[in-house]
């Protein structure tokens, strides 16, 4: 397979990484113009995203991926390919796997429900939505003091994890 077709290649799997969807059509005929088997062309693919996805996640420099590429086996011209798409396409698949990470539920809303203020207790209403776009609501019954303590801290990561 020449250096041109593994950059189209790497390129439609660099953007199935950020964007989440592969062009099926678009591997096809790469890998039909190329004369690859099937079973071949789902192993390049595989191959291409586990080598973009872990050298976005750790942060691994162009140079380093290439000489670690040509290292293993891959001839210089291809590993260069796969290094220049790294670098222009790092940002958006570490953004990618940012927000898909260790994502079960994510707070939507909170609210001080009103009581009566000779109660030593307030009422914290927290709402959650979840992955399948469904909301649980969640009540807590807490000190007014700490009401308001939780309410800073809370309002300070989300303001923090927004920023990330």
């Amino acid at each position: 397979m020449t250096s041109i077709k593994i950059k189209l290649l790497a390129q439609t799997v660099a953007k199935y990484l950020a964007d989440g969807e592969l062009d099926e059509e678009k591997v096809q005929k790469i890998t039909q113009d190329a004369k690859v088997e099937p079973s071949d062309a789902k192993a390049m693919i595989a191959a291409l995203e586990l080598i973009f996805a872990s050298s976005a996640r750790y942060g691994v420099s162009a140079a380093d991926l290439s000489s670690e590429l040509q290292q293993l086996g891959l001839p210089r011209e291809h590993s260069a390919a796969i290094a220049r798409l790294h670098t222009d396409n790092s940002p958006r698949i570490t953004d990618a796997l940012s927000s898909q990470s260790l994502r079960v539920s994510r707070l939507a809303a909170i609210h001080v429900l009103p009581c009566d203020s000779s109660a030593p207790f307030a009422t914290v209403s927290l709402k959650l939505s979840k992955l399948g776009g469904t909301g649980d609501d969640s009540i807590v019954n807490i000190s007014q003091d700490d009401a308001q303590v939780l309410l800073a801290e809370l309002r300070r990561a989300k303001s923090l994890m927004e920023n990330l």
